[in-house]
C-alpha cells in the first residue's frame, strides 16, 4: 500500500505535467498550486454541518466560447456572468457552493494578469455529461474550459481534461489515471466465456445475415454487458454503504452461507432483449433507406416503417427494464453480506457469508490492468477491513471467481487470481472515461473480442 504522503502541491504538478504534455503551460504551476491548495482547504470545511461539496470549470473569462461547433444542440451548455467577478476565497466558495451542483452546473475560474484567482461566472447544462459517463444516455457533448477539478468529499479532489481523469487526491494519497480492467486485462478475460455466451444467444435468436451484416455487433453488445456491470457497480458506490459483489462459477456455494437465496436471472434476459429489439430496429432502418429510392415501394416501405417502430418501442421498454433490474440488484448490496452473481450475472443469492477461512499466502496489487508481474507489488493482507479480507480468502480458494468490494468512502476494488496469485486493482475505471483514443477509436478496444477467438 502507498507510504508516501501527497499534497495539493502534488496534484498539481500532475496537471501541469498534462497541460504540458498537451502543448499548454496555461496556467503556470504556481497558478495551480494556488487553486489546488484553496480547494484542499475548503473541502475540509462545513457549511449547515454538511461537507462542501463543489465544481469548477477552468475557463478563461474572455471569449469561454471561442470554439463553437458547427450545430449547438439546444441542452449545450453556456455560461452566465456575475455582474463583478467573485474573488475565489474558502468563505465566498464555503457561501456559493450550495447555489450549484456537480450534475447540474458548475463555477466557471480564471486567474487575471497579476495571477489572482476569481469566480467569474457559472456554467450551466451540465447534466447531459453526468448522464453520459453514467451509462444513462449514449450521447455526450464537449466539455468547456482548459481542465475541470472537483470537491467530491473531505480531503478528496478531483481532475478531469474533458472526459479524461487526470489525477484524484483523496486525503494523503495521489491516485493517477484509472485502471480499465473491463476492457483489457485478466478481469476482463475471466469476464469474456460468459459475454460469449450471452453473445451467441443474441445471435442464435436472428435470421443469419441480419446480424452478420454488421460486423460491429460483436463489439457493442460486448460493450453493453460490461457497461451494465458498470453500472451496477456505480449504483452501489453511490449509496455510500458499502457492499460486495461476487461472480463466480462455482455453483456448489462451498465456502458460502447464502442467507437469502433467490434465483433472478433478469440482467441477463433484459440484456438480451435490447439487443435483440436494437439489431432488428437497425436493420429496419437500413432496409428503409435501401427501398427508399425503388419504384412502387410504397407498400413495403409501410411495413418497414411499422417493424421500425415496433422495434424501437421494444427497445425503449427494454432499456426500461434494463434500468429498473440495476436498480433492484444494487439495492440488495445494503443487506450485510454480498450479493452473489453467477458467470451470467443471475442474482443467486444476497446477504451471504464467506465462511471459508485459509487465507492467501501472497496478496499484490496490480500496477496496470493486465497485472504485469514486474508491476505487482506485494501487500498486507491485514491492512484491510472484514469485507476485503472475507473476499480475498474466497477469490484466492476459487479460480474464475471475481470479487467486488465497494467501501462507504466510494472506493471500488476487484480481485481475482492471475497466474495461481491473488491479484487486487484500486482506482477501477467504472464511469465513460475518454481518453485521448477518439470515440470512433474506442470500439477498436472492444473489437479484440471476437466470439471465435481463443485467448493465449
Amino acid at each position: 500500500m502507498p507510504s508516501t504522503n501527497y499534497f495539493p502541491k502534488d496534484l498539481a504538478e500532475a496537471v501541469h505535467t498534462e497541460l504540458v504534455l498537451r502543448g499548454s503551460d496555461n496556467p503556470n504551476l504556481k497558478i495551480l498550486i494556488d487553486l489546488f491548495e484553496l480547494l484542499y482547504f475548503i473541502s475540509l470545511k462545513t457549511e449547515e454541518l454538511q461537507p462542501i461539496t463543489c465544481y469548477i470549470v477552468y475557463l478563461p473569462s474572455e471569449n469561454p466560447d471561442s470554439q463553437p461547433p458547427e450545430r449547438i444542440v439546444k441542452d449545450r451548455w453556456s455560461y452566465i456572468r456575475f455582474t463583478k467577478p467573485i474573488p475565489l476565497t474558502t468563505s465566498n466558495v464555503v457561501k456559493l457552493a450550495r447555489a450549484s451542483d456537480p450534475r447540474t452546473s458548475s463555477f466557471a475560474v480564471y486567474h487575471n494578469n497579476e495571477g489572482k484567482l476569481s469566480i467569474w461566472g457559472i456554467i450551466d447544462q451540465a447534466n447531459r455529461y453526468h448522464d453520459f459517463v453514467n451509462y444513462e444516455t449514449d450521447e455526450g457533448v464537449e466539455r468547456p474550459g482548459i481542465f475541470q477539478a472537483s470537491i467530491i468529499g473531505i480531503g478528496h479532489l478531483v481532475t478531469y481534461i474533458g472526459y479524461e481523469k487526470i489525477a484524484e487526491l483523496k486525503a494523503n494519497i495521489l491516485l493517477g489515471k484509472t485502471f480499465d480492467v473491463f476492457w483489457r486485462g485478466p478481469i476482463c478475460e475471466t469476464l469474456k466465456p460468459a459475454i460469449r455466451q450471452y453473445i451467441q444467444k443474441v445471435q442464435d435468436e436472428l435470421p443469419e445475415h441480419v446480424y452478420e451484416n454488421w460486423p460491429h455487433w460483436d463489439a457493442h453488445l460486448f460493450s453493453y454487458w460490461i457497461t451494465s456491470l458498470c453500472r451496477l457497480l456505480l449504483r452501489v458506490r453511490n449509496y455510500r454503504h458499502g457492499g460486495a459483489i461476487l461472480i463466480t462459477p462455482d455453483m456448489s456455494f462451498e465456502g458460502l452461507n447464502v442467507k437469502y437465496g433467490i434465483h433472478y436471472p433478469r440482467l441477463q434476459t433484459a440484456l438480451e432483449g435490447y439487443a435483440l429489439a436494437l439489431i432488428q430496429e437497425a436493420n429496419a432502418s437500413e432496409l428503409i433507406f435501401e427501398c427508399s429510392d425503388e419504384f412502387d415501394a410504397a407498400e413495403i416501405l409501410t411495413d418497414l416503417y411499422l417493424d421500425e417502430s415496433v422495434f424501437r418501442n421494444d427497445r425503449d421498454e427494454r432499456q426500461s427494464e434494463l434500468d429498473g433490474t440495476i436498480w433492484f440488484i444494487s439495492l440488495l448490496t445494503r443487506v450485510d453480506g454480498l450479493v452473489l452473481l453467477n458467470p451470467q450475472l443471475e442474482v443467486q443469492g444476497f446477504g451471504v457469508e464467506i465462511t471459508c477461512n485459509s487465507e492467501p499466502q501472497e496478496v499484490f496489487l496490480a500496477g496496470n490492468e493486465r497485472a504485469t508481474k514486474s508491476r505487482l507489488q506485494p501487500i498486507n493482507y491485514n491492512h484491510f477491513g472484514t469485507r476485503h479480507r472475507s473476499m480475498m480468502r474466497y477469490c484466492s480458494q476459487v479460480a474464475g471467481s471475481v470479487g467486488f468490494v465497494i467501501s462507504q468512502d466510494g472506493d471500488v476494488r476487484a480481485m481475482t487470481q492471475v497466474r495461481n496469485k491473488l491479484v487486487l486493482w484500486e482506482n477501477i475505471r467504472l464511469q465513460r472515461d475518454f481518453t485521448r483514443r477518439t470515440r470512433r477509436q474506442r470500439p477498436k478496444i472492444s473489437n479484440q473480442f471476437q466470439l471465435t477467438n481463443t485467448d493465449s
